[in-house]
Order: C-alpha cells, then structure tokens, then sequence
C-alpha cells in the first residue's frame, strides 16, 4: 500500500508490544515461519476494533503509516481492517517482505458488497500467501497459500477454505476471485466469508474504501462498538480460542465451548472491560465522547448474534 517503512528503532518497540520471541529464527533464514508467527503474534495483541469512532471527538481514521504506529503501538489500540492490514503490511515492507495490498469483498446478507475490506499478498520463494490479520473471530491466523480448493485448520475446531471462482453476481462468467470461506466445525456448512483479487491497490484507492467503512451510518463499525482478539494456549502457544466484545457482551470461544464471560451494563464497565480485555486504556475525554451517540450503552439490549 505504501513505500513507508518503520525504523529498525520502531521495530524493536513493535516486536515488544507483541511480545514476539526473540527465539523464533531469523526472518532471512525461515521467512515462512517468521511470517507465521509474527501474524500469530499481532492477532494475540492488536484487537480487530471499532473503538475510536465511537470514543473520539474527531472520528475520522488515518491510514497514514506513522499515525497508524502512533496508534497502535504507542497507544496500545488496533483498529479495523484497513488500519491494521496496513500497518502489518508496513512492518512487512520494513522487514524486507515482498507483498501487494489489495482489496476484498465481505460477503453480506444479500450478497457480497463493494470493496470493503483490504488483505495482503506476501510472496515468499515465488509462491503466493493470504495474509490478514484484521477479519475478526473467524479470519486466518496464518499465511494461507494461494492453491485452488485448499483446505486448513482455523483455531480448532474450526475450518478455513480458498477457492478461486466466480462469484453469484459476475455477469461475466470467465471472471475469477478468490473466496475464502470458513466453519465452525467438520460437521458445519460452509459460509464464504470475502473474495479478494491478486490486483495492487494503491493508497488513494483504501482512501476511498477507508471513507465509506468509516462514515456511512449503514456501516457495522459506524454502528457497533466491537473488538476481537485471538487467544493462545499458555502451555504450547498456539491459538485456542477468541475474546469477543460486541455491544454489550463479552465473549469467549475456546474449542468447542461459547460463552458469555460478562453482561456490560454501564459504559463504565465497557470501558474497563476494553482495559480488562484487550489492553484499551480511554482517556477521560473519549469516554466522554460516546455520549448521545446511538452506540452509547444502554440496559436492556438483547444478546448479539453475530461475531460469535
């Protein structure tokens, strides 16, 4: 997305925030791998979140590569796809990654809907990764190879598939996309998630994406206080669930088990559940700020159905 790229200094303040292992091998002697578990890493620590357009004054969301640092690493926050994808892809660029960012389709209710959502392509010895680290409860926490009817392991039990297809909509049928899908289970359908092309976008183009996503009132993030974060297993380190706040819930998913961990029914408590949970630390003037919006929380809301 960007030429910009992070001062070995600013690096080193990253690979803090995410608590990366100094253990891990060099990115140039096992760059898959790196790649891996840097991904891992920023998805245990940067939550997928809504948070400050909803806690600002100013609401309007910089895709400009210092600000995002300012935010998300001196300021301890995440942010939503196009912030966070953008700033994983700077960190990419300033390790000597080879990658494109381009732009994807969400799959909604009636269909799938405009540009809405930003992955990046990582080439790794000539062969294609998706990398995202900003869908929220059900996107990969790893590079999955861009290879036709590819199946793979999303956090257990969960599943993940690409496919390379056209979509319902094409009028053209020789139009191809990958799709990339996901389930619950073995047992569950499966749900197609977003389709994305391997087509460069540039900055001005996630400008407009960034815009839409960030000020139409139809939107999910203009309309919902959400946040998401991946959890690892303390013993192995490997990725056994999700926290989830959506509204007024708080929810955890580990293996097969769901459940609501805390019914928040002041902004007081939402509030300390973002510290609590995902590391969110509001100033008094953005808990101010939410006030009179219709996000504000208020009692008696019914428990969310989605990003469970």
């Amino acid at each position: 997305m960007s030429t910009s790229v992070y001062t070995e200094a600013q690096l080193g303040q990253y690979f803090d925030h995410i608590a990366f292992p100094r253990t891990v091998p060099n990115q140039a002697e096992n760059t898959l791998d790196f790649l891996a578990e840097l991904q891992k890493r920023n998805l245990t620590r940067v939550p997928f979140e809504s948070v400050s357009l909803h806690y600002s004054r100013r609401r309007l969301l910089s895709l400009d590569p210092e600000d995002l640092f300012a935010k998300i690493v001196t300021n301890s926050r995440g942010g939503y796809c196009m912030e966070v994808n953008a700033f994983f892809g700077t960190v990419l660029r300033s390790l000597g990654f080879t990658l494109i960012s381009a732009g994807a389709r969400v799959n909604g209710r009636s269909g799938y809907k405009g540009w809405d959502h930003m992955v990046n392509i990582v080439t790794i010895d000539q062969k294609s990764y998706l990398v995202d680290v900003a869908y929220g409860s059900n996107g990969p926490y790893h590079p999955i190879p861009l290879e036709p009817d590819i199946e793979f392991n999303g956090i257990y039990p969960a599943q993940g598939k690409l496919e390379y297809k056209a979509l319902p909509q094409h009028t053209d049928p020789k139009q191809r996309v990958w799709v990339f899908s996901s389930r619950p289970d073995a047992d569950a359908a499966w749900k197609e998630e977003y389709a994305f092309v391997e087509t460069e976008f540039f900055p001005g183009d996630f400008e407009i994406m960034n815009m839409m996503t960030m000020t139409a009132p139809q939107s999910l993030f203009v309309q919902t206080v959400i946040a998401t974060r991946i959890l690892l297993n303390q013993q192995d380190g490997e990725p056994e669930g999700v926290i989830i706040l959506f509204k007024n819930y708080i929810k955890r998913r580990i293996r097969k088990h769901t459940e609501i961990i805390q019914t928040l029914t002041t902004e007081d408590e939402r509030v300390g559940a973002l510290k609590d949970y995902f590391f969110i630390e509001l100033k008094p003037e953005e808990q101010r700020a939410i006030r009179g919006l219709p996000s504000e929380l208020k009692t008696g809301e019914a428990e969310p159905s989605g990003l469970a």
